[in-house]
């Protein structure tokens, strides 16, 4: 699924995507034919995780050896 889909599902915006992408807290995401990333719905999944996690005051840092 495409991150429009995604940002809908989590509740998150693109930027919070991408960044915890870069922090290393969702696998790596592959691309489709033209190039889009393309989500599963585990990666949903820990996003919803990472979410509660930080609701909760948890750092990236701290989520990261969490999960």
């Amino acid at each position: 699924m495409q991150i429009k889909e995604v940002e809908i599902l989590t509740g998150m915006t693109r930027a919070n995507i991408r960044f915890y992408e870069k922090q290393g807290l969702l696998n790596r995401t592959t691309r489709n034919e033209y190039n889009y990333r393309d989500y599963t719905e585990e990666d949903v999944q820990q996003l919803k995780r990472i979410k509660v996690l930080r609701m909760m005051g948890v750092s990236p840092d701290d989520v990261k050896l969490l999960l």
